[in-house]
This record gives structure tokens, sequence and C-alpha cells, in this order.
């Protein structure tokens, strides 16, 4: 089987299956360690400004617009023989015109600025190894939602590649599976927390759930004209919804709020691309979001990711509770540091969920620089037994 053709032997739950042999994705001093320890170097990735993120298989960046090439670590799928990466169609989907890159406090260490791809203004450090402080958010009433509206006109011509045909063409005789979707404005409740922060999202659920509303409003039938742009014009896998809507002790918001405000969004945003032949819809979810699954599934997900051990997230349990949901993920990245007892319990709950189908086991979130080459060896090597 090809890259695309086991990819959706296992979504489909097929009886008859082989797993993809990816991983999610990598610090960048993991893999700079690495090539001290062993890995050949061939190819060696290129770190985003500000950020430690290397795309994995399994974890697509955008093609054309993510540069997915550089942030990607083309030698260590090389050396573990690793399947076709996944793709995602080249959609631009964050604001156009682009914020102006505003910087505003800078030394040796930090930076803090406002980002292009965003209008946030952040603090962060330069060399990635710590999560951004967030100081401001580029919506705070509704004149600046109003004004932020601009940006996001699904028919601006700079959302496409003018070779956006020529991609088509490659699509439609791929074997790789190609998705849609991922970037920071795509989950519905993402779309509030990235333009307000969380503290305003979560008051306005009280003090203004009108303006709730009216921007849910407005980005469902944004992303529903987007992406049909691509789904019109060729058949795509899945749509990959960004969320992050919980921390390890549970939700952001409760399963009421997400009930009576979040979840008519993605009703309606998996029923218009179902219409028009999407049958997957994975969300991606740092933390536990275990109590939100039972209304992800009610919204027409239909696979979730990336099932964080330190959050409390049990595959097992999901997949008692969830028979047909797609798992992906779930592998301890904290056991990959530790050595090979605990790495071999690792590939055993990866080989009895292989078992029951509907799953694909890489690490639940970035390989972290703590882990040896020699243990991430010990641990690709022993998971491609059982991939099927």
């Amino acid at each position: 089987m090809n890259s695309r053709e086991k990819f959706l032997s296992v979504v489909n739950f097929d009886k008859i299956s082989e797993v993809p042999n990816w991983e999610f994705g990598y610090w960048y001093d993991a893999i700079q360690r690495w090539y001290k320890e062993g890995l050949p170097k061939f190819n060696a990735p290129v770190k985003n400004d500000y950020s430690q993120w290397i795309f994995g298989d399994a974890d697509a960046g955008v093609d054309f617009f993510d540069d997915r090439e550089n942030h990607y670590a083309p030698d260590v799928g090389d050396y573990f023989n690793f399947d076709q990466r996944s793709h995602l169609a080249p959609l631009y989907a964050n604001p156009l015109p682009k914020y102006e890159k505003i910087v505003f406090e800078e030394d040796e260490i930090n930076i803090v600025f406002q980002r292009e791809e965003d209008g946030k203004i952040v603090k962060t450090r330069k060399d990635g190894t710590s999560m951004p402080q967030f100081l401001e958010y580029p919506v705070k009433t509704r004149s600046d939602f109003n004004k932020i509206k601009e940006r996001f006109n699904p028919d601006d011509k700079g959302r496409i590649p003018g070779s956006f045909d020529e991609y088509i063409k490659e699509y439609n005789k791929r074997t790789y599976p190609l998705g849609i979707g991922g970037t920071l404005f795509s989950g519905f409740f993402s779309i509030l927390r990235e333009l307000m922060g969380l503290e305003l999202t979560l008051m306005n659920f009280y003090d203004d759930p009108n303006f709730i509303i009216e921007i849910l409003d407005f980005f469902t039938d944004y992303y529903i004209r987007l992406y049909s742009k691509v789904v019109s014009k060729t058949n795509v896998d899945y749509v990959y919804i960004w969320e992050d809507m919980s921390y390890r002790n549970g939700p952001l918001i409760s399963p009421a709020f997400f009930r009576q405000f979040i979840l008519p969004y993605y009703q309606k945003f998996t029923s218009k691309l179902g219409k028009l032949g999407v049958k997957n819809f994975f969300v991606d979810s740092d933390g536990n979001c275990e109590e939100l699954i039972p209304l992800f599934i009610e919204g027409g997900v239909t696979g979730i990711l990336p099932f964080e051990v330190q959050g409390g997230m049990d595959i097992e349990k999901i997949r008692e509770q969830f028979p047909k949901l797609v798992i992906m993920g779930g592998i301890d990245k904290i056991a990959l540091a530790k050595g090979k007892d605990e790495i071999t319990k690792e590939i055993a709950k990866a080989a009895r969920m292989i078992r029951y189908g509907g799953y694909i086991p890489y690490a639940d979130h970035a390989v972290p620089p703590e882990v040896s080459f020699d243990n991430y060896k010990f641990y690709r090597n022993e998971l491609k037994k059982v991939l099927g």
C-alpha cells in the first residue's frame, strides 16, 4: 500500500489495513542532538523564527505557504524509512493583508513584537525554547472585530497560489493523504481565543454572548467558502481543525458552554463540507479534552489527536468509550527519554490499539531534546514491528 492507501485503510477501520509509519513532530534541538549522536546529516531542517517546532510526517505544513520543506526533517524520515508524508492544500487562511511586524523591545534572549500572521503582541525567547507570552490581542471590541473582517475575505486572490491548478493536477493522482486546514484560527474555540485571548473570550460568554455568536457566524461562513474552493476541485482525505482548547486538568470551557456556543458551528461546518464529499474531520487539541469528545463526535468530528499522556489522556480508555473514533498519537514523549523499559510499555500499548483498528501511533507532541538518538531508534524500530 502507498501512504494514502494506508491512511485510508486505518481511518476507515478496514479489516485489512496497514498503519502509516509517521512521526508527529520534533523539537529543533532534538534533531541537532541526534546529528551529534549518529543521525546522518544530509538535509538539516531550518528552524522557524522564535519556534522550535519541526514538522513530522503526520503533521504536514501547508503546501507553498509554510515552506514545508525547510521546516521538515527529511533526514529523520529517510533514516527510518517513514511513509510518504501527509500534505495540506495551499490555502492561506490567516489574516490578509498580514500585519506589520513591529519590534517593541529586544535583547540577546527575548523579543517583544507584533506578529505578522495574527496581529498579536507577544514576548518570546528568540531560541523558541519557551511558549510565547501573549501581551495583547487584536480584538477587544466590536469595532476591532468589524475592522479585522476585512482581513478575512475568502475571495482574496492571495489565499491561493497562482499555480493552484498545477497542484490540483498533482492531487488528483496523489499517493499521499491530502487535507485542508490546520491554521491558528481554524477551530471554533481557537477562533475566539486567537482573536480576543482566553480571558476576554470566557468573559464574553457571560457578558456579551451575542458577540460570540456574531464572530462564529462570520468565521463559519468564511471557512466553508474558503475550503469549498479546494473540495469542489479535488477530493480531500481530511479537514484538520486546530483547537488546543484544553489544559492538563480538563477543557478550557465547560461541556455546557461547548454545547450552547461551539457545537452548532461544528455541525454546520461538517454538514456543509460533508455534502461536498469530505468524510474525515480531525481535531488537534493538547491537554485533556476527554469531557468534550462526545460533543466533538456529535458535531461531526471523526478523529482526535495527539492525546497527551501527561494531560491524563488514556487512548485505551478512550477506545473503549468511543469505538469508532479515529485516534492518532498517544505515545508518551516523556517515556521516550526514560529508557527501553518505558518505551517497551508504550509499544505494547500501541500494538493493542493497532489490533483494534482506527489508530495511528506517534508521539503525543513534538519529540523533545531529552530523547537520545539511541532511545529514538529503539522506539521507531520496535514500533515498526507492530504497524501491520
